[in-house]
């Protein structure tokens, strides 16, 4: 699960904080929005299953990837669907 997270979050640094070739950023948000999904699904289920101090961690595994495409929605695809 944490490595799923770390691919999410890579994928995020990549769409929202590089250009280092023209549409890298584009295509680095929609792998990122799968990851992020992939994150969620997984994450949920533990969180389902979960008790106690692990409840309380695994809730940041399900809120954390939804904000990260909230933000890679509105800084990256929004802007290339609108130009």
């Amino acid at each position: 699960m944490a490595i799923s997270g770390i691919t999410g979050l890579m994928f995020f640094i990549i769409a929202n904080l590089t250009n280092l070739f023209v549409g890298s950023s584009l295509l680095a948000a929609g792998l990122q929005l799968c990851v992020n999904t992939f994150v969620f699904i997984v994450w949920t289920k533990g969180f389902a299953q979960s008790h106690g101090f692990k409840k309380f961690v695994a809730f940041f595994g399900v809120v954390v990837p939804v904000i990260m495409a909230g933000i890679t929605v509105w800084h990256v695809i929004l802007p290339a669907i609108l130009n």
